[in-house]
Order: C-alpha cells, then structure tokens, then sequence
C-alpha cells in the first residue's frame, strides 16, 4: 500500500454476506492516487480474502455498490481521498 504524498485514503463499509468473505465490516486502505473502485476492493481482497475481488470482478455474485451514498456501476469509477465506498450482497430470504 502506498503512504505518504501522492496517495489517498478511503473507508470501505462491508456488509451482508461481503462481510462474511472479507471478515471485516468497515476497513481503511490507503491507495495511489488515480485509483479506480476495482483497485480498492482488490486491495481490500488482498488484505482480507481473495473470493471477494474474484466474484466481484467476474460478476459472479452481484453487490450493490455505493461511493459516498450514491450508486455506482462501473468498477473504473474514479476514487478520491476521502470516499466511502460501500458494498452489500443481495440477501434472499423468504
């Protein structure tokens, strides 16, 4: 992970069945600047447990994902210092 200048910070909130692959609920990472969404669940995963970037990245278990409140789609979205980024697993119930 990157530290210092030229880097950024974000809060990944991990939660439903995320939480269970990740192991955690909320985490910091510390980033490079120019990151993308993909670039900070990898990391993320990395830290934590490789099956959550894979069935992210290969649309294999579908997660809705917000930055900073608001839904977003594409896993190129851009980051910033600062961001929230959440994502949460669809649960199924009945």
């Amino acid at each position: 992970m990157l530290t210092g200048a030229g880097g950024m910070r974000v809060t990944l909130v991990v939660l439903g069945r995320a939480s269970d692959y990740a192991g955690v609920n909320m985490a910091e990472l510390e980033l490079p600047e120019n990151s993308t969404l993909k670039d900070a669940i990898r990391a993320l995963s990395e830290r934590t447990n490789p099956v959550l970037y894979e069935r992210y990245i290969n649309g294999h278990y579908i997660f809705v994902t917000l930055v900073n409140g608001k839904p977003v789609l594409s896993p190129e979205t851009p980051l910033k210092d600062g961001d929230r980024i959440t994502l949460v697993t669809p649960e199924m119930g009945g």
